[in-house]
């Protein structure tokens, strides 16, 4: 009788835990918000900027796209030493893009910028790239990894992971939850012993 009040415990605080692991599982993360960058435009209405690969160096004759909700409104083509500039702009929200580097930016007329504001804009081409050793101590360089927004993601899930992904399937859950209460169900009933229920 004491296992089974054990076994029915034991049953209960699985079913609890089935049915609370997939809501954590799949409770939705918010969005972080974009970055927007502060620029301070030049007399003119001038926005300067930089094009550089992730090692630092100028980007020589790369497209540089301005946009402005959603709309390209001007393309410039930077030079030998990396450099753009548009102009007869004005204070407002635009996004920059470039050679797979793009952001978004908050350029400010001449004369009202906060000081926290950059006197132009650095763009960086291509994705983020990092380097480093995997999960299981292999070294990979930048092939199997790929970052976006400050996370990064790779081609391989650690076993922790795999576990959650099936704890998020319901059916997986159901067939636990029903495991946990048949096994005990069926430990009580062959534990009579031999004897009949009824006389």
């Amino acid at each position: 009788m004491k296992s089974a009040g054990i076994l029915k415990g034991l049953a209960i605080g699985l079913a609890v835990c089935g049915l609370w692991l997939p809501c954590m599982a799949s409770a939705a993360s918010p969005e972080p918000a974009p970055v927007v960058h502060d620029v301070a435009l030049r007399d003119g209405g001038v926005l300067l900027g930089q094009v550089v690969d992730r090692q630092g160096a100028a980007q020589r004759g790369q497209r540089v796209s301005l946009l402005l909700d959603q709309s390209q409104i001007a393309v410039a083509e930077t030079d030998a030493n990396g450099l753009f500039a548009f102009q007869g702009l004005r204070g407002g929200v635009y996004q920059l893009a470039a050679a797979e580097g793009a952001g978004a930016y908050r350029v400010w007329a001449p004369g009202t910028a906060p000081k926290v504001a950059e006197p132009g804009v650095l763009l960086v081409a291509g994705g983020d790239l990092v380097r480093g050793q995997d999960y299981y101590g292999d070294n990979y360089y930048g092939d199997n990894y790929y970052c976006d927004n400050y996370t990064c993601y790779d081609n391989y899930s650690p076993p922790l992971s795999r576990v959650k992904f099936w704890l998020s399937n319901p059916w997986v859950v159901a067939g636990i939850v029903a495991t946990a209460v048949a096994v005990p169900v069926g430990i009580h009933n062959a534990d009579r012993g031999g004897k009949p229920v009824s006389p």
